[in-house]
């Protein structure tokens, strides 16, 4: 899959809290990914099935229960956004606003409520924002500091937030947030590292690619029970990039390709081609297909097995 810096470089995108800091310490020792039979490829077919309401990147997804999907802030016309939109993915509409505009933030479900991380406009914020399915948001407990820039997944009942930017430093940290706002490092990544795509497969977080100090990644790291383990490569370095789980493989979209990873073998290929250049996308799994939305457009594409 090709680099995304190409892309970036002609996006008019704002990085929330953009800006240097020194390398953190790489505590934990990673692994490679032990050798075992290859799946069967898998391909996916890109179908487009709806719009948001405009053109945006730097958004937060999280799917709803009944096949809804619902899409928080992001950032387009130079400026961030503050919509909530939900529905279907074929029929998203604005039913909230947030707080403040936002973009570069993460989303998990908890319970019935959908919980926004982070983010922020021209830097970095602490803010929690709880949304209501039916677009009511709310302020929650902050965060023990600002971050934009990171991942999320939910697991158990509880939100796993993933690296970051804190508007000092690139974060190593995942954390474990509870709805009291209670936040407690479970684990951390041997790099600083922001842009990541991030999912869950079972109880285990899945980091792929993502910014560090040093550029972009190629790593793919499993993280489970604290420990942090290299099972895959990337092809070649990325950021900006989403990832979403389907079927029990990895699907990190961005740029103009699908990557199909397997966490067991570490094995990449190309899964499918976009229609559109992506950069910032989201993708997020609902039901048995992967919604894919905005990434600088303001289309919404299904990612489904082809038969």
């Amino acid at each position: 899959m090709r680099s995304l810096s190409a892309l970036l470089a002609s996006l008019l995108v704002l990085a929330a809290g953009c800006g240097g800091g020194s390398r953190p310490p790489a505590p934990t020792t990673t692994h490679a990914a032990t050798t075992r039979p290859a799946r069967p490829t898998t391909r996916l077919r890109v179908t487009r099935v709806g719009s948001l309401p405009q053109a945006l990147a730097k958004a937060s997804a999280v799917a709803l229960p009944s096949g809804r999907l619902m899409v928080l802030g992001g950032y387009a016309g130079g400026a961030s956004l503050d919509t909530i939109s939900a529905g279907t993915p074929s029929h998203l509409r604005v039913v909230g606003k947030l707080p403040e505009p936002t973009h570069d933030a993460a989303a998990a479900l908890l319970g019935s409520s959908v919980y926004l991380f982070g983010g922020g406009e021209t830097a970095s914020w602490p803010y929690v924002v709880r949304v209501s399915s039916a677009g009511a948001a709310t302020r929650a407990p902050p965060l023990d500091e600002p971050l934009s820039d990171l991942g999320a997944v939910a697991i158990g009942g509880r939100a796993y937030l993933v690296g970051g930017y804190t508007g000092a430093q690139f974060a190593t940290a995942i954390l474990r947030f509870e709805p009291s706002g209670r936040t407690t490092v479970v684990a951390r990544l041997p790099q600083g590292t922001r842009y990541a795509g991030v999912a869950a497969i079972g109880r285990t977080i899945y980091v792929a690619g993502g910014l560090t100090t040093a550029g972009d990644s190629r790593a793919v790291y499993a993280v489970a029970r604290g420990r942090v383990r290299r099972v895959a490569t990337l092809p070649a370095p990325e950021a900006h990039a989403a990832l979403a789980a389907l079927g029990g493989e990895l699907y990190y979209v961005g740029g103009t390709h699908v990557l199909r990873i397997d966490p067991r073998t570490g094995r990449t290929t190309d899964a499918a081609r976009l229609p559109a250049a992506l950069a910032d996308p989201t993708a997020t799994t609902v039901g048995d297909e992967i919604v894919v939305a905005g990434g600088g457009t303001n289309g919404v594409w299904a990612l489904r097995p082809a038969r």
